[in-house]
């Protein structure tokens, strides 16, 4: 739907373009149930759906442990370092449209600490190895979205504030 949407936005599929291009679509809005939404917040909603699914995010993250439990050793690496990744990706490579955003703004930091506290939590309890692998990139990959919260404007401060103590 995301992409359908962009689509119909800005004629174009490449995300160069589309990170220069969504600033303009940032007044447009879409009916829903006899309410006003922005757009943009419509294509936040279904890109942070995905990318919650893809990186195990809380409320998402059932698949993972049950996924890992394949018999080969490899199968959990696999899904421990390329697969969870892309969801991190995706909104790593949106961020534009997500620095937009209202929704994506509140649901990144705290969707990204609750899944890294549950993963941690959760994962110390686990008595079989692949599960305690499997907890912690959940919890890995909560403080990976967390940190995306964070990216373009407000590194900033961080820097700033880094540059006075070195």
């Amino acid at each position: 739907m995301s992409i359908i949407l962009i689509y119909n936005l800005t004629y174009d599929l490449e995300i160069i373009s589309i990170n220069t291009q969504i600033h303009m679509f940032n007044n447009f809005t879409i009916q829903i149930l006899n309410y006003h939404v922005n757009v943009i917040e419509v294509i936040c909603f279904f890109l942070l759906n995905c990318s919650f699914i893809k990186s195990a995010q809380f409320g998402a993250h059932i698949w993972l442990p049950d996924s890992m439990e394949a018999p080969v050793p490899a199968s959990s690496l696999i899904h421990s370092a390329t697969l969870v990744s892309a969801g991190i990706f995706i909104i790593l490579r949106f961020y534009p449209l997500f620095e937009i955003s209202f929704y994506s703004f509140f649901l990144l930091p705290i969707v990204g600490s609750l899944t890294a506290a549950y993963g941690g939590v959760v994962g110390a309890f686990q008595s079989d190895v692949k599960r305690i692998l499997a907890y912690s990139t959940i919890s890995h990959c909560g403080f990976l979205m967390l940190l995306t919260s964070f990216f373009y404007k407000r590194i900033r401060y961080f820097i700033f504030i880094y540059s006075w103590f070195f």
